[in-house]
């Protein structure tokens, strides 16, 4: 699956985070989501774990989503992912720099990935996250459900989550 989208797509959400009434807040720039492009691909090398020919498919294939806020320290997050069982959009990674984390920004890229996946015809999402990580709070507040877990040696439970988007 590829995002049937053109390159000017995306949603842009100001304020996140913060109140237009708050002072403080005057000068947060919008948090604009988009498709990523191979020009993405040296800045996604450095902060992703993926090699670089990987990445480079996988852009290709359109399917990484970034987070921009306008500064200069490039995207502040990213969502990447695949297939699981060549047909059903499975979210491999999501995410968000450390200083914009609570803000809504995984969230947003979360729903703008969910809203791709509807327009290309799929009706069922799912991610994992390890059972360790507080990752699984987030996924169920935005509505996935658990669907199982996988138990490796010397690891924690990978859980698995579902969720039904049309």
């Amino acid at each position: 699956m590829s995002v049937r989208l053109d390159r000017s797509w995306g949603a842009s959400h100001e304020g996140l985070g913060c109140s237009g009434a708050d002072p403080a807040c005057e000068d947060d720039p919008v948090t604009h989501i988009r498709l990523a492009a191979l020009g993405d691909l040296h800045d996604l090398v450095e902060k992703d774990r993926l090699p670089e020919d990987e990445l480079s498919a996988i852009l290709g294939r359109g399917r990484v989503l970034v987070a921009e806020d306008g500064s200069r320290e490039g995207f502040i997050g990213w969502l990447r992912w695949g297939l699981f069982w060549d047909e059903v959009p499975f979210m491999n990674r999501l995410h968000v720099a450390e200083r914009r984390r609570g803000e809504g920004v995984g969230r947003l890229l979360v729903n703008e990935w969910e809203r791709a996946c509807v327009q290309d015809g799929h009706t069922t999402v799912m991610t994992s996250t390890l059972s360790a990580e507080s990752a699984q709070h987030f996924y169920r507040k935005l509505g996935y459900i658990d669907a199982g877990c996988l138990l490796l040696p010397a690891e924690s439970a990978e859980l698995f989550f579902i969720k039904q988007i049309a």
